[in-house]
C-alpha cells in the first residue's frame, strides 16, 4: 500500500512540475489561466464589505474626496467627519473638510475646520502649512486667526510682544492677524 501512495505522490509531484513548465515556457494555458484569475477577481471585487472589515484612513479620505468630486456635497462631508470622528489627530480631514464648506458658502463651519487643522499641525510643528491656513482664518475670524499667529510664534521660537494699552488704540488703525506676524 505504501509503494501505491509513494507512487501517486511521485507521479502527481512530477506532472505538476510538467505542468508548470509547460505554463511558463508556452502560450497553451496562459489564456485560460489569465481568464480564471481575472474571472476570481472579479468575483472577490462583488463580495460585500461587513462590519469587520477595517477600511484604511486613505480609502475613507478617498471616498470624500471622490464624494465632492461628484457633487454629493453632503456625502463628502459625512465621509470627512467619519474619518475626524476615528482619527481625531487628522490635520488633512479638517483642513479638506474646511475646503468643502468654503466651497459650499459655508464659512463659519469652513473657518472653524481651518482653526481646528491649524491647531493640529502646530502640535505637529508643521509651520510651513499653518502659515497657509492663517490668512483664510484671518479673513474670517480674526480672533481666531491671533490665538493661531501667537502659537505660530511661540513654536518659531520667538516671543509675541503683548499688545499695548487699550487707550493707544484710539490713535492707530486696527489690525489684523495678517499684519501682526
Amino acid at each position: 500500500m505504501f509503494s501505491k501512495i509513494a507512487n501517486w505522490v511521485v507521479w502527481s509531484a512530477l506532472t505538476a512540475v510538467v505542468l508548470v513548465l509547460v505554463y511558463k515556457n508556452t502560450d497553451w494555458f496562459k489564456p485560460a489561466a489569465d481568464k480564471a484569475i481575472s474571472s476570481v477577481k472579479a468575483v472577490v471585487a462583488k463580495v460585500p464589505t461587513g462590519p469587520f472589515t477595517k477600511v484604511s484612513v486613505d480609502e475613507k479620505l478617498n471616498n470624500a474626496r471622490q464624494a465632492y468630486a461628484h457633487g454629493d456635497t453632503n456625502a463628502a462631508v459625512t465621509a470627512y467627519n467619519d474619518v475626524i470622528k476615528n482619527n481625531p489627530n487628522n490635520a488633512d480631514a479638517r483642513g479638506e473638510l474646511g475646503n468643502v464648506y468654503y466651497m459650499t458658502g459655508r464659512v463659519p463651519e469652513a473657518t472653524q475646520a481651518y482653526y481646528d487643522a491649524a491647531k493640529l499641525l502646530l502640535e505637529k510643528k508643521e509651520l510651513d502649512r499653518v502659515d497657509a491656513l492663517l490668512p483664510i482664518i484671518a479673513q474670517f475670524n480674526p480672533m481666531m486667526a491671533d490665538e493661531i499667529a501667537q502659537k505660530f510664534h511661540e513654536a518659531m521660537g520667538g516671543t509675541v510682544t503683548q499688545p499695548p494699552a487699550s487707550n493707544q488704540y484710539r490713535e492707530q488703525a486696527p489690525q489684523s492677524a495678517l499684519t501682526r506676524h
